[in-house]
Order: C-alpha cells, then structure tokens, then sequence
C-alpha cells in the first residue's frame, strides 16, 4: 500500500452530493445496477459471509483494477483468448460483457447462497456452448479443469494484487491465504463434476463449503490452490503455455482503448492504468507494452487518485456490499 494511500485511508470520507451523483451515475453506466435480490432470506451470508476475506476485498474500490487486470492477464493463454474469440460478443457489446462479468462476482460474494448457487449454473451452462478449436488447432473447452482453472487462478491473482496496491486495508497473510481457499472453493463448484442439485440441498449450503465438507475435485487433484504460495506455484506452471497471437492482440487493443463514450472511458483509464501498473514484467513483455518499473509506478498513481475520488465520493462500500450486510444482519 502506497503513502498516498495510508494518508487518503485515514481522511474522512465526507459525501460530497454533486460529486456522489456523477461517480454513481458512472458507476451505475459502467456495471449496472447491484444485481442483488432484495427479497433473499433475511439472514442468508452466501457462500462466504461478514469477516471473510472476499467480502473485504470486493467490498473495496480496489477491485476494480483487480477486474481490468485479470482480463489482462487472461488474454496471454491461446486458449482461453480462443474462446472469448470465438464465442464472446465483447466486440460489439463491450459494456454487456463487463456487466455479466461484474455481476458474476457481486452475486458470488455478496449473493444469497442462492443466487450464489444460480449464477454457477448459469456459468456452467455457458461453458458447455463455448468449445472449439484454436488457431493452432488445439481443442479447447471452457468447463476443462484447465481454462477452469486458468480464469480462477488468475482473476484471484489480480484482486490480492489490487488489494495490496491500493486497498485502504490490505489484507495480512493470513487474510490473503483466506482469500486464495475461498476463491478456489467457489470456482471449484465450476466443475461439471459437482452436484449443484444436491449442495442446494442441503441445509445451509455456504456452512458446508466454509466447512470443506462438500467433494470438490478441482481441489482435491490439486488444480485450483488454497494458499497464496501454491496460487504462485500454479501460476508458474502455465507460463510455458503463453503467447498473445492475433486474437489476443486485437483483445488487447480493445482494452486499451474500448469504443465506449467519453464519460466511460474517463474513469476507465485510470483503472487500466492500475491495471498495467501493477502487472508483472513477466506478463507486461507478453503484452508488448514497453512499461519499466518507474513507468508502473506512475501508472499505479493514475489508478490511486481515481479510487481515493471513487471513495470519498461515496463514503462507503459498494452497493452489493451494502446489500448483504444489510441482509446478513436482517436475522
């Protein structure tokens, strides 16, 4: 976490009405409305619940950055890129693609244990449309243990780097181990293999997958990992399968410049900056973007000033966020 943080972190966050009304119309623009259902059981914590380390880190602005990062990073895998390529209408819907993704994380967090359990299935069934061929020819299929594995693993990646960068309270080992096993658990019900029907079942379904009393193949072979230190490990190991080909440049390109409206893209490009900012070396050359160190910290800079508006414009949490402890509490 930066000085500029730290020393934005302990400000009062004062709303300012006019200021409030134009990033939560952007806000609104940029994601949607919280999808959250206002009639969930009162009392319902989801799968992970208040005092868990996904609530912390969606619960902040931060994540934001994480969200545009992990897209980053997931375009350097052939054939993830030939999957969105070929089955995503990014192209011409950019902001639908940005709201389902958006939303896909709200209701996994701060969902309902049902609305949690509905988006998975719907994933799921999305997943099963989108197989097909690279341009190298190699199959791919979006419900492999794999690309599964692939999206977590990188989109949790980018939310604990995100954190760390600009978070007002970043999270301490512990809270980042937390995160990793949380993370996993809820992509490991992704797999095909997982009885949806029968965790739905059960009495307090997020009680069973908090409790690791549900079989969940991803992690039992050891594809999706539970502590940051084997989150690192796997992510080494797919570095020998990276490349950006066409397909992911004309991706890359989209990134870096979205056909959307002004306003849009004027608080979008401080959160790409973050997002470049915070990337490896590693990843940055894949992408060909030519940003040295002291060129990241200044991009990171771009990202912190954005977030410190974003949160002294709203002095809180995200609505989703508002929303479940709204309901956790309504018991």
């Amino acid at each position: 976490m930066s000085l500029l943080s730290r020393s934005a972190a302990r400000l009062p966050r004062v709303p300012l009405p006019g200021l409030t009304w134009a990033v939560r119309a952007w806000l609104r623009r940029s994601f949607g409305e919280p999808p959250l259902d206002q009639d969930a059981p009162a009392g319902d914590v989801g799968l992970f619940g208040p005092g868990s380390a996904s609530w912390q880190v969606f619960g902040d602005a931060a994540s934001i950055v994480g969200g545009v990062r992990s897209l980053l990073v997931q375009l350097t895998h052939p054939l993830a890129m030939a999957g969105v390529a070929q089955h995503s209408r990014y192209l011409d819907d950019p902001l639908g693609r940005l709201q389902s993704t958006s939303d896909y994380f709200a209701l996994i967090t701060f969902g309902s244990t049902a609305e949690a359990i509905g988006v998975t299935r719907r994933v799921r069934a999305m997943h099963r449309r989108v197989v097909g061929h690279a341009p190298d020819g190699r199959r791919y299929d979006a419900g492999s243990p794999e690309l599964i594995t692939w999206v977590s693993t990188t989109a949790t990646a980018s939310f604990l780097r995100s954190d760390r960068a600009f978070a007002t309270q970043p999270l301490d080992q512990d809270g980042r181990d937390a995160f990793v096993a949380e993370q996993a658990r809820a992509a490991a019900l992704l797999d095909p293999r997982v009885d949806l029907a029968a965790l739905e079942a059960r009495p307090d379904p997020g009680a069973a997958l908090r409790r690791d009393a549900v079989d969940l193949p991803l992690i039992d072979e050891g594809w999706l990992p539970t502590s940051e230190a084997g989150l690192l490990e796997r992510l080494d190991a797919f570095r020998p399968q990276l490349a950006v080909g066409d397909q992911g440049r004309t991706c890359l390109r989209f990134l870096l410049w979205p056909p959307v409206d002004p306003v849009l893209r004027l608080g979008y490009l401080p959160t790409l900056a973050g997002a470049v900012g915070s990337l490896d070396p590693h990843t940055r050359r894949l992408l060909g973007l030519p940003v040295g160190d002291p060129v990241a910290a200044g991009l990171r800079l771009h990202a912190e000033v954005l977030l410190i508006a974003l949160r002294t414009a709203l002095a809180r949490s995200s609505p989703s966020a508002e929303r479940a402890v709204e309901r956790s509490r309504a018991a």
